[in-house]
């Protein structure tokens, strides 16, 4: 299953950008959303993590040239930090559940926010939302309905 929704969140991406002129946060992004759409909390803190990057990038370049390549480095270490730091500091355990707000992967949030910084934060985000569901879909047709198919 992993393997069919990164190749589909490749294909996505690839006709978003083709037909509207928008990355959906980088192009492996949807495909690795898409297995996390049942984990709301897992995609809220992605993207808070993703804003958090975004914002920092923005106040960065107040005072350094970044754009191109230096700004991809800079978002990747920047999401990197944040999600590492997430990983460990925002998970919550209750006596009925557990709450976890940590990044999806490592370098998801910042490559959500590099492709924010170019073009839009909301842009991004929406068309992230668009695809990874569109993948799902897919995923969960594919597996004939079945909503959970067993990762290995």
């Amino acid at each position: 299953m992993i393997e069919l929704a990164i190749v589909l969140g490749v294909t996505i991406s690839l006709i978003s950008i083709e037909a509207f002129g928008l990355a959906a946060g980088g192009i492996i992004i949807p495909g690795y959303i898409a297995l996390q759409l049942t984990e709301p909390d897992r995609i809220l803190g992605t993207f808070v993590i993703a804003l958090s990057t975004f914002l920092l990038i923005k106040l960065i370049s107040r005072f350094t040239f970044l754009f191109g390549r230096r700004q991809m480095v800079i978002a990747l270490l920047l999401g990197t930090i944040l999600s590492i730091i997430s990983h460990n500091y925002m998970v919550f355990n209750t006596e009925t559940s557990t709450a976890e707000f940590s990044a999806v992967g490592w370098v998801v949030p910042g490559l959500i926010a590099h492709w924010a910084a170019n073009q839009g934060f909301l842009r991004t985000i929406s068309m992230l939302s668009i695809t990874s569901v569109i993948v799902r879909m897919l995923v969960i047709l594919f597996y004939s309905g079945k909503q959970f198919p067993d990762l290995y």
